[in-house]
């Protein structure tokens, strides 16, 4: 069949795409520490005319050759994403300094610091990593071009525009078919901003759990759309994929597993690498579940109330009203506020980021398998001074069987530390939840034992 015959060649094609722009999501969550800021207005120019050079770079609008392979992009993103475009897309040329200026702008520096001591926190990121560079390096790298859903325009990187401008049959060089492929996505996004309210959707405060979800179901979409476009190309009709779920999940474990050799993505931390990967490869194969059994419609309602958990990207069968995860609510704990301990946040990480977590004491798959039956979890992070953050996360799972594999891998966690800080640390099952205590004395943390299981 000829799906098989050119998926691997896809598959490799996308990985290529998801390797310059994975990082790029179209509004990553604050727990990652970025959020969404205005960009700079635009001064009115005509089609041909360049604007003036900023002190960070140079901002220009399209020239008309420029627009018209714009214009046969959007055609196209309507085309495969059954949307239309209620008015053109609004289209600027940067250059690489000009862009980079503007990721730097998307870092929130207050929710970074809490990111930093909660992933720290948790032995995810090292101690002495400098975060903010690791972020600038990853939504830097070899950007194309993003939609910025704030301002309500496409931003295109100066030498590719210049590329489609000056090549003759720019659909035959292959660096410019991955660029129209990647814009090509981010014209869905545009799609999605004007008839499925993803700039509200944006700005809805989300815990980290449902906000990794939220961004699968926009990057799945738009990299579903992605997919299409390419098959389209081979003449194979995109349903043909998304109707065997064994094909959908065989594609994307080549796109997952594809080598990033050299990319700041490919030796990032597992916290930052992980999520980011999931929202295009995760999000694909759950846009592809809908898209199966009742096409891009399916999708279109996926977005008028969008998943709350990874759990339900991960396993789309339990996208369900009937299927929501657990709420857990923590009870005061003076034994840390009256220690001196202040609250740095509050959290759910959820299947997604336990799996990560796990993986620090098991292999990947059994990290996988160990977080398989979540629930629900609320974590909280406390900071005193001269002291080690400290650690309180509760979760709950679907079976006791659940909760005691989960247990065991958050135990390997442990083991696999310090033995000095081993002391210092916890998990205790109760039932079908787990109680993990990280970096608190022994006697403090009985206490807490007690008071959250008796809550």
């Amino acid at each position: 069949m000829r799906v098989c015959r050119h998926r691997l060649r896809l598959a490799i094609q996308c990985a290529a795409w998801l390797a310059a722009c994975s990082s790029r999501a179209v509004q990553p969550p604050p727990e990652h520490a970025l959020a969404v800021q205005s960009s700079a207005a635009v001064p009115a120019a005509t089609p041909d005319t360049p604007q003036p050079v900023a002190a960070q770079g140079s901002r220009r609008t399209p020239s008309l050759r420029e627009a018209g392979v714009i214009s046969e992009l959007m055609t196209s993103a309507e085309r495969v994403r059954n949307l239309h475009f209620a008015h053109p897309v609004p289209v600027l040329v940067e250059d690489r300094a000009r862009i980079t200026e503007y990721v730097a702008t998307q870092i929130e520096e207050d929710e970074l610091e809490k990111a930093r001591i909660v992933y720290t926190a948790l032995g995810l990121l090292p101690v002495d990593l400098d975060v903010r560079g690791l972020l600038l390096r990853l939504m830097g790298e070899q950007v194309v071009g993003y939609y910025d859903a704030d301002e309500k325009h496409l931003v295109v990187r100066d030498d590719v525009m210049r590329s489609f401008a000056e090549s003759h049959e720019p659909e035959e060089q292959p660096d410019l078919t991955e660029a129209r492929i990647v814009l090509l996505h981010e014209l869905v996004h545009a799609l999605q901003d004007q008839n499925l309210q993803l700039l509200a959707h944006i700005h809805t405060e989300r815990d980290t759990d449902a906000s990794n979800a939220f961004h699968a179901l926009v990057e799945g979409d738009a990299t579903l759309a992605m997919i299409g476009y390419a098959l389209e190309r081979e003449q194979i009709p995109l349903h043909r994929l998304t109707g065997n779920p064994s094909q959908v999940r065989s594609f994307s474990d080549v796109v997952r597993h594809s080598p990033l050799a050299g990319s700041e993505l490919e030796q990032a931390p597992a916290i930052v690498r992980v999520p980011l990967l999931s929202s295009y490869v995760d999000g694909l194969s759950f846009c592809a579940s809908l898209h199966g059994s009742g096409g891009f419609g399916a999708v279109d309602r996926a977005h008028s109330a969008p998943p709350v958990s990874t759990e339900q990207i991960l396993h789309p069968e339990r996208f369900a009203p009937e299927d929501a995860p657990t709420i857990i609510k923590l009870p005061d704990l003076p034994e840390l506020t009256d220690a001196g301990y202040e609250l740095v946040r509050e959290d759910t990480l959820g299947e997604l980021e336990l799996g990560v977590y796990f993986g620090q004491g098991v292999d990947d798959e059994d990290a996988k398998r160990a977080a398989e039956g979540w629930d629900g979890d609320r974590i909280r992070v406390y900071r005193a001074e001269g002291a080690p953050a400290a650690v309180v996360w509760l979760s709950v799972w679907d079976t006791e069987k659940d909760a005691e594999q989960a247990a065991i891998a958050a135990d390997h966690v442990v083991r696999a530390g310090p033995k000095a800080w081993q002391a210092r640390c916890s998990v205790a099952r109760r039932g079908n939840s787990v109680l993990m205590l990280r970096d608190i004395a022994p006697n403090v943390r009985a206490k807490l034992a007690q008071q959250i299981f008796g809550h």
